[in-house]
């Protein structure tokens, strides 16, 4: 077994990233294999919700959004594509679906829940939102140099489950916030649609397999 197996081996837990994907890039895919690899988390499952709650409907349809993801994780066995919110259609609401996961994986196995900061301000809006701790760690990504200013709300939040470091994500299953900090790559989903609109190239900014889908099927035209 080398070393990079035998820590593969010894790496446990699970990490949820979710999202509209409308297409997953590069910037996704980036993120996930550096909290795998700084967390020692056993896999990583992209969620791609089915109807997103605070914005319109993608200009592609889910079944499409759900390919294009399955294709960009297709190269790295750590990562896979988790359908439930497509299977479940209607609304996707978060805490639906870290109830579920938790169930399946049992009460003491470690579940991260990965969210942007632009989502993770936004939570008092979503459903169940002070929930979402009782299922899983919430860890933020967050841009080099950015302290946000937290509504009070929300401020009392992350005060109560603020992690002191990012070792208790790892030694306990759910209930801790935590704020990582990443070199944003700055790739968005809307930068990709804006080129293709244009006919310009989409290249290197999303996997060959998923821009090949996009030119094949002639989305975001």
């Amino acid at each position: 077994m080398t070393t990079k197996d035998k820590g593969r081996a010894e790496s446990s837990g699970l990490a949820i990233m979710g999202g509209t994907f409308d297409p997953v890039h590069n910037g996704h895919l980036r993120t996930a294999v550096e909290i795998l690899d700084r967390y020692h988390y056993s896999a990583l499952k992209l969620v791609p919700c089915y109807q997103p709650v605070h914005k319109g409907w993608p200009g592609v349809s889910p079944a499409q959004r759900l390919e294009m993801a399955k294709l960009a994780v297709s190269g790295d066995d750590r990562l896979s594509v988790d359908s439930r919110e497509m299977d479940r259609q209607g609304p996707s609401y978060s805490v639906d679906t870290l109830r579920d996961i938790r169930s399946e994986i049992g009460p003491d196995e470690s579940l991260i829940m990965v969210l942007g900061m632009d989502s993770f301000l936004s939570l008092p809006t979503w459903q169940d939102w002070q929930e979402l701790v009782q299922y899983a760690h919430i860890l933020v990504v967050s841009r080099p140099g950015w302290e946000p200013d937290l509504i009070s709300e929300l401020g009392a939040f992350c005060e109560n489950y603020r992690a002191a470091s990012s070792h208790e994500l790892q030694c306990a299953p759910s209930g801790r916030v935590w704020f990582e900090t990443l070199t944003p790559l700055g790739i968005s989903s809307s930068m990709i649609r804006a080129l293709a609109r244009k006919n310009e190239s989409i290249a290197y900014l999303l996997p060959e397999p998923v821009q090949k889908y996009i030119e094949e099927h002639q989305l975001y035209r």
